[in-house]
């Protein structure tokens, strides 16, 4: 269930990126631990970092279910993700935000994942090349610079024309679970 939500969130994030002209730039980092203890009173956990071998102490609060379930050995993974798309505007497009939270139902293993994607829509102004700073404004007339730091970024902006419209979505996720080895 948690993975067939996961896929879920994924997938009605993917239009984001379908444009042809666009420009993207993400990370993910993962991250894998063993549950040492669980202190079932307190609701805390000690989990074991498998990279740095640091222990971490967690308590989990009451919108954790399942938390019966969980013992030590257990193995969590995290997965954390953060992304920028820019893409031309669709017409009359405007901005939105779209925000996904979902847990492990009653008797499956304890997961939760959280998403949330804004779109800005913004008019384009200008691109200095040199600078690699793009001037846009945003719906209340607001002239803001941003710095366009990837080549697929600058070349996305320098193909742009003064009154083009321009979404920029931001996407940000996270998704936790006791995972079967």
């Amino acid at each position: 269930m948690f993975k067939q939500v996961l896929a879920g969130v994924i997938l009605s994030l993917a239009p984001v990126f379908a444009f042809a002209q666009s420009a993207e730039r993400s990370m993910t980092l993962e991250v894998n631990a063993t549950v040492r203890s669980v202190d079932a009173e307190t609701r805390t956990i000690v989990l074991d970092n498998e990279t740095t071998g640091q222990s971490e102490i967690i308590v989990a609060g009451p919108e954790i279910i399942n938390f019966d379930q969980i013992e030590a050995g257990d193995k969590v993974k995290a997965v954390y993700t953060l992304g920028i798309a820019a893409r031309m505007a669709m017409p009359d497009e405007i901005d939105s935000a779209v925000e996904v939270d979902g847990q492990a139902l009653e008797g499956e293993k304890p997961g939760a994942l959280t998403g949330t994607a804004v779109t800005l829509v913004l008019e384009f102004i200008s691109f200095d090349g040199d600078a690699s700073i793009a001037t846009v404004k945003d719906g209340d007339g607001m002239e803001q610079m941003i710095d366009v730091e990837t080549d697929a970024g600058r070349a996305f902006a320098s193909d742009l024309k003064a009154g083009d419209m321009v979404a920029l979505t931001f996407t940000e996720g996270l998704a936790v679970g006791i995972v079967q080895e």
